[in-house]
């Protein structure tokens, strides 16, 4: 079982890595090409007239938006709860079903019990962690206001 464990586990790994950089070099080119444009659209405005007479156009509403730091959207309580009971009920049942092989003696290695223990471990913690989110974010006042906005 380690013979084939192990390697996946270590290509998986891998790509997620790979996969990680790259997305953060791209991130990274996007932002640095978006900050030479605004930089050249900031340089052309003279004055604060033209600078409010450009706000108030569609595109220039626009990039007055981009220029946030952090864009926060209305829906975002919803997509951090939703986020973590997903990854709750993937670890859940992941962890679920290694301690299943295991008890069966499917798989009776103690590898199967412990990965198994510690995956419904962390799907019970990410489930609890979207509750109290939930709960949270409701007695802030955000779910209301991303339901009218």
């Amino acid at each position: 079982m380690h013979q084939v464990l192990v390697p996946l586990i270590v290509f998986v790994t891998g790509g997620w890595v790979a996969w990680l950089i790259f997305s953060s070099i791209r991130r990274y080119l996007l932002a640095k090409m978006q900050w030479g444009v605004q930089m050249r659209l900031v340089e052309k405005i003279d004055s604060s007239q033209t600078l409010l007479a450009y706000a108030e156009t569609e595109s220039g509403r626009r990039f007055v938006e981009t220029l946030r730091i952090e864009q926060g959207e209305p829906t975002m309580p919803f997509r951090r709860i939703l986020n973590g009971v997903q990854s709750g009920i993937v670890l859940s049942s992941f962890g679920v079903g290694m301690l299943l092989l295991h008890g069966d003696g499917v798989a009776p290695e103690q590898e199967f019990a412990i990965f198994g223990a510690l995956a419904l471990a962390l799907g019970i913690g990410f489930g609890i962690a979207a509750l109290a989110s939930y709960l949270l974010s409701r007695s802030f006042g955000l779910l209301e206001r991303g339901s009218r906005g």
